[in-house]
């Protein structure tokens, strides 16, 4: 069974002030594919000092932010604002970005820039660094093979291949996508970044009855959300077949509501987070050309902007000839509140 804690439970991100409600909202794609696109590491000077110094140096807020970027493996500078103030921290954009400063100077958050030509400023986005991973176990932040952490050397020496610009913002975006979900109050019982969904026998029930999508989120007993995220590139779409095909095996496969890793009684549905409507039609046409498209198991899709507009209408279904049908998620009526 998946080990859940405070990280995934939406009552802990209940608090939409009055900034959170009025700030902007973007209207450029920012997690869209680019060509030639690379990451670059941010370099600052370090500061050399022991785990305990450090300690000293840190408050709550400081410490929540290790924490939410340790949950979520990636995230940028909004998505931390955003969600260490659904939690209840007070922290202007400005202050967060001496915060983010300080973290990065002791080695414990890294940031790094996803830059292309053409393009005067590139995607910055922060992950752990050394000591940001040891005070995420003090939190007891759960680590899986979604979001775990691997320090430079580790990896350099285990011959592990870095995550691409793809693998990032894939992440990121099943980010914006609970984030949505948190500030248009939609109801919730659970939400997970990068999680595996798979049936706990997996001698009984197959090796191709698990998946890992983007997010995933429990909206009631009955229903389950399983977020995946697509990027324009061939590589996107090559993963995307064997996902689906994973998926489609595990709706179809009654050991997995036997017994899974998330106690769900509901197959999930899986809903495909493409770069736009366009992007989507091509998604369901590549689909369907190599026989990945069922009726009777429907996929449904949403796009990138749609999770930046803070509204539970995101989702659709792609009808005869491309007519998006809409989904109106369920408002939560019990905990959210908005405070001046």
């Amino acid at each position: 069974m998946m080990n859940y804690s405070k990280w995934n439970d939406p009552k802990n991100y209940a608090r939409m002030t009055a900034e959170l409600a009025e700030s902007a909202i973007s209207e450029t794609p920012i997690f869209a594919a680019r060509e030639d696109e690379h990451i670059e590491h941010s370099f600052v000077q370090h500061c050399m000092t022991s785990v305990d110094e450090i300690y000293d140096l840190l408050d709550d807020t400081d410490i929540a932010i290790i924490e939410e970027i340790a949950v979520a493996k990636y995230l940028n500078s909004l998505q931390i604002y955003e969600y260490i103030t659904l939690r209840g921290y007070d922290v202007t954009r400005q202050r967060l970005r001496r915060r983010i400063l300080k973290l990065m100077k002791y080695h414990v958050i890294q940031e790094n820039e996803m830059v292309s030509f053409g393009f005067e400023h590139g995607l910055k986005y922060y992950e752990l660094d050394y000591f940001g991973h040891t005070f995420a176990m003090e939190s007891g932040v759960v680590f899986h093979m979604g979001n775990r952490y691997v320090s430079y050397s580790r990896r350099k020496e285990k011959g592990m291949s870095n995550n691409t610009p793809c693998d990032v913002k894939r992440i990121l975006v099943g980010n914006q996508i609970v984030l949505n979900l948190l500030m248009s109050n939609t109801q919730m019982q659970r939400f997970g970044i990068m999680e595996t969904m798979r049936a706990n026998n997996l001698e009984q029930a197959g090796e191709d009855c698990m998946i890992r999508t983007a997010a995933n989120v429990r909206i009631d007993e009955e229903s389950v959300l399983a977020y995946e995220v697509v990027r324009d590139t061939p590589d996107s779409y090559e993963k995307l077949l064997n996902k689906i095909e994973r998926y489609y095996n595990l709706v179809n496969n009654e050991e997995y509501l036997a017994s899974n890793f998330h106690g769900d009684t509901a197959y999930p549905q899986m809903i495909i987070c493409g770069q736009s409507l366009e992007h989507n039609m091509k998604i369901a046409e590549y689909l369907k050309e190599n026989g990945m498209w069922r009726e009777e198991d429907p996929i449904l899709f949403t796009e990138d902007l749609l999770n930046m507009k803070r509204s539970r209408v995101s989702i659709y279904a792609l009808g005869e000839d491309n007519a998006q049908n809409w989904y109106a998620l369920p408002e939560n009526k019990e905990f959210f509140r908005e405070t001046a």
